[in-house]
């Protein structure tokens, strides 16, 4: 029925689109808004608020988002996420809602226009939306943006492919080089869709993921190549591994 509505009648539709548009965003701005009313007394209530209106309670990638604003322990933040994600898991929406309530700035980069346009009313001013590729904006982040520490960097960019997942995870490691230079002690690096085994696997590129694992001795994921890398590292801890992974510089 949308196809055959969008064929016929393509003003009509477009239209009817916008408004649908409109008041998704009207609403998602009164939850927000109600949400700081109540405000967040810890980093497990700001948790447990973004997963049950934003997300899912159980959804695999939670316990390392959990374990990542834990140990920032409700003090200001930077933080520099790579991917901005205005669905799903909403994380630019969390990082904001972190950096909102406990101080810090939070910058979010994709090649999209698309999340950014969707968020820009929706973030605060300490929420800065960019545009451009994640590797050139994390290089650039002292000259251009004044950044020169940062205490998470969440890395999502790059969606990861099960039947060519290579790319995804080299433009994962790409972008680990290029944050080393603004890390310290105590900067946490979370990094989306590194499945620690099989039982982490999402069923729909299950068999994609045992062939690539029988082919290179690893799972594939998008921090596939910076778990390697980091095995070889001193000074770098690992605090979660499920779906997702949490690094810690020490």
């Amino acid at each position: 029925m949308k196809n055959w509505v969008r064929s016929r009648f393509p003003r009509t539709f477009s239209i009817l689109s916008a408004c649908r548009g409109t008041a998704q965003r009207t609403r998602d701005r009164w939850i927000a808004w109600r949400m700081r009313r109540d405000g967040f007394s810890s980093t497990e209530h700001l948790i447990e608020a973004h997963f049950r209106t934003w997300s899912a309670p159980d959804t695999p990638t939670r316990p390392g988002f959990a374990a990542a604003l834990t140990r920032l322990g409700g003090k200001p933040a930077t933080i520099v996420e790579t991917g901005t994600s205005a669905w799903g898991v909403d994380s630019t929406r969390l990082w904001d809602e972190y950096v909102r309530a406990f101080g810090g700035s939070c910058w979010s980069v994709d090649l999209r226009p698309e999340p950014g346009r969707r968020l820009r009313r929706a973030v605060s001013e300490r929420t800065h939306l960019c545009l451009g590729d994640s590797v050139e904006f994390i290089e650039g982040l002292a000259a251009r943006r004044g950044v020169t520490s940062v205490d998470l960097f969440y890395l999502d960019s790059f969606d990861l492919d099960p039947e060519d997942p290579m790319p995804s995870a080299e433009h994962g490691l790409r972008e680990w080089e290029a944050l080393l230079p603004y890390t310290s002690t105590g900067t946490l690096v979370l990094v989306d869709d590194t499945p620690l085994d099989l039982e982490w696997v999402p069923g729909w590129w299950g068999d994609a993921a045992v062939q690539f694992r029988d082919r290179t001795g690893f799972l594939p994921g998008k921090g596939a190549l910076i778990e390697q890398a980091v095995a070889s590292l001193d000074g770098v801890t690992k605090i979660w591994h499920g779906y997702n992974v949490l690094y810690r510089f020490e």
